[in-house]
């Protein structure tokens, strides 16, 4: 092997001397920038899109349609049960559809799997397939006292965040005080 001469040894991009590195030897990529700008980039959209102030737009419900609802006091000071109902409507239809439709899709708005129990496990029992569909018939039974229409806009703004104006959100109001009842 012919040994490098002066010249040679400087060519190229000199290495930087001081940052991290991953085990291949490239220099690290931190992810945290990205990640905030998307943030910003969202907050920024729901302030611009719903006339929200920042703090507002920087918490989780701001990002569907019966959140934003809440948040501009459409069901009261007191919106966490509305809210409470509502999500449990979300998941107990998420699971029977799971179990009964396998190819239908899944509620887009809510984020039904943030760890309030969900039993989405792989195989579930005949007892739990019970469970599910006994819980799933009790709350269709509850919106069943409320008219076709409010049915199907509140699935709309459940499922697929779609809020269909002042009448959609008549609608959600009449079907989560509904779930509400005992």
């Amino acid at each position: 092997m012919k040994a490098r001469s002066k010249a040679q040894k400087r060519a190229g991009r000199k290495r930087r001397i001081g940052i991290k590195r991953q085990p291949n030897g490239q220099p690290a990529r931190d992810n945290s920038e990205q990640k905030e700008t998307a943030r910003s980039v969202a907050v920024e959209a729901r302030m611009r899109l719903y006339s929200m102030p920042k703090h507002l737009a920087e918490t989780e419900l701001a990002g569907y349609a019966i959140g934003r609802m809440a948040l501009a006091g459409s069901f009261g000071r007191n919106y966490q049960p509305s809210l409470d109902a509502v999500y449990d409507y979300v998941c107990a239809t998420a699971e029977y559809m799971r179990i009964k439709c396998p190819q239908h899709p899944l509620p887009q708005a809510m984020n039904y799997l943030a760890g309030r129990g969900s039993s989405l496990a792989p195989e579930p029992s005949l007892r739990a397939v019970d469970r599910i569909e006994a819980r799933y018939e009790h709350l269709l039974k509850k919106l069943a006292l409320a008219p076709a229409m409010d049915r199907i806009w509140f699935h709309e703004a459940a499922f697929h965040d779609r809020l269909n104006g002042e009448r959609g959100e008549k609608a959600v109001i009449v079907c989560a005080s509904l779930l509400m009842a005992a």
